[in-house]
């Protein structure tokens, strides 16, 4: 692939990286629940999950599952009750940003593991990203793309994505927010609860709308 093609992939990765939705979501609201650290793991394991959507594309299983509408709703039914279990878990949660916790500190080993789970989940269960690499895939890989080149493609969105949530959760937890009130920081978590919880029920309302067996 041309340098030209790596630019636009990087470009396209980097737009949909940065798109308000489910996933910002849930690394703003782990960021203020939990601190910088836990937002960055799950930055970090919603990249991973990124990487794997990518890999799927480029090796065709993606297009199988997207031809299979029963597949997708099924995994977007799973992902929508994940998101509620998480907003409600967000917005019940007495943990806060502090003087303390804005500084790196420490996560432990669970913590650090369900962050990770819960960022590799989101977009594990987001069928959207399926098709996000459906459309970009469907222009950039050849039929005589090599596994190097497709395996280097998928790292490239692993990366961008990572980098662009890990930068979120530096930036809600800079040295700037230390003059916020406890109150606003709380709101702020709730708020992110709420709109996790709302975008499950959306997705329900979808798969509802669109099941197989009506």
């Amino acid at each position: 692939m041309d340098t030209a093609s790596w630019v636009q992939l990087a470009v396209v990765c980097f737009l949909g990286a940065i798109s308000p939705g489910p996933s910002l979501a849930l690394v703003v609201g782990n960021t203020l629940a939990r601190g910088r650290i836990y937002g960055i793991v799950t930055g970090l394991g919603h990249a991973i999950g990124i990487g794997w959507w990518a890999f799927l594309t480029a090796i065709g299983v993606a297009e199988f599952m997207v031809n299979r509408s029963g597949i997708l709703l099924g995994i977007q039914a799973l992902g929508a009750c994940l998101l509620a279990y998480i907003g409600f878990r967000t917005m019940v949660a007495r943990g806060s940003l502090s003087v303390q916790r804005i500084d790196p500190g420490s996560t432990s080993p669970i913590l650090a593991i369900r962050g990770a789970s819960e960022g590799f989940l989101i977009s594990l269960l987001n069928p959207k990203v399926a098709l996000f690499f459906l459309a970009i895939f469907s222009h950039l890989v050849r039929s005589d793309s090599s596994w190097k080149e497709t395996a280097m493609m998928g790292i490239t969105a692993a990366a961008i994505d990572a980098g662009w949530y890990a930068s979120v959760a530096v930036a809600l937890t800079g040295t700037s927010l230390v003059a916020i009130s406890h109150a606003k920081i709380t709101a702020a978590r709730r708020g992110s609860g709420v709109i996790l919880i709302l975008i499950s029920l959306y997705l329900l309302a979808i798969v509802v709308r669109d099941r197989p067996w009506a």
